[in-house]
């Protein structure tokens, strides 16, 4: 191959590629290394490579370590080196490149300088770290989720007199985290909206009792661990509702109403048409589990004709991205 063949073909190369002579200054550029630093070659041939490629001391000395261990005849390869690319619009940017130098040889076999093969690898170390995030964030939810079931298991059992009492319970509570975490998942982990909350848990009796149940209050969008919480605590709620409230009776009802007062959310479970309600000889699961919870402001009050709870939560707990119209069932 001729000496302009090599060169013509150096240029072409899909690969970055420079080369520096003993000082250290630009002696050649492919196409490819000049699309990836935005320069000209022109620009570059003659300049000291930190003139034309300024940075701090203390991260120039690695890469300068490393051309001076390729000019005495060892290649070195180095991952994840940062440089500061300067756009067109003047906006300095940081980058990260692999690169690898080599020594340049002369025809006698002398060290003459060094060549440069580079990658970029910036949007390639940004999803790495996306999916290592991700996959802490993963491994955080799940040692939470286990830390959630083991609890809810415990106080299931603390509550239920018989083993099918136990696994009908924990059943149910299962299945309502479940469809709470396939919500927010379908939501990109950003929480719901209470009145969706509520919906979900009582979806079974909405289609054909929903003359029965008034849900009234602004739109509220919960954070991720509230839209949670709220999610097992109206499963609770329904439950009892089912076994010993207002879905018990043919003239039973229930209103939910809610309200922001620009810094508590107050949520208010209203069941009427019992007669002569009285309250439980023994706590159940639902209201051990609503002392559970530090932050929650919780009262309850057993009228004759049904159970009046009251929960207030403070806003930079409950809320996440909030946005208020009028909904209403």
């Amino acid at each position: 191959m001729s000496q302009t063949d090599f060169r013509q073909n150096y240029d072409l190369m899909p690969q970055a590629s420079m080369t520096l002579d003993r000082d250290l200054v630009f002696k050649n550029a492919n196409q490819a290394y000049c699309r990836a630093v935005r320069r000209k070659r022109e620009d570059l041939i003659g300049e000291y490579m930190f003139t034309a490629f300024p940075d701090t001391e203390e991260r120039i000395a690695p890469v300068l370590e490393a051309f001076q261990k390729a000019l005495t005849g060892r290649t070195t390869r180095m991952q994840n080196v940062a440089y500061q690319l300067q756009l067109p619009s003047g906006r300095i940017e940081d980058r990260l490149w692999d690169i690898e130098n080599q020594p340049l040889y002369s025809k006698t076999g002398e060290v003459i300088g060094m060549v440069q093969f580079c990658e970029d690898v910036t949007e390639r170390e940004a999803l790495r770290l996306e999916r290592d995030l991700v996959s802490a964030e993963l491994a955080h939810r799940v040692r939470n989720m286990m830390a959630v079931v083991q609890s809810v298991a415990e106080h299931t059992g603390q509550t239920s007199a018989t083993i099918d009492e136990f696994l009908q319970g924990f059943s149910g509570r299962l299945m309502s985290m479940s469809r709470s975490f396939s919500a927010l998942s379908n939501a990109d982990w950003k929480g719901l909206d209470l009145d969706a909350v509520l919906k979900t848990e009582l979806e079974p009796y909405l289609a054909h009792e929903s003359e029965r149940i008034k849900l009234e209050g602004s739109k509220f969008n919960l954070s991720v661990k509230s839209t949670k919480d709220a999610s097992m605590i109206f499963h609770e709620l329904v439950t009892n509702a089912s076994k010993y409230g207002f879905l018990t009776v043919p003239d039973g009802r229930l209103e939910v109403s809610w309200q922001f007062d620009g810094k508590q959310l107050i949520v208010i479970w209203n069941e009427f048409g019992l007669e002569g309600l009285k309250p439980p000889e023994r706590t159940g699961f639902g209201f051990q589990m609503m002392d559970m919870f530090p932050n929650l402001g919780f009262e309850k009050h057993f009228a004759p004709d049904g159970i009046k709870l009251s929960a207030s939560i403070p806003a930079e707990i409950a809320a996440g991205q909030m946005v208020f119209t009028h909904a209403e069932v």
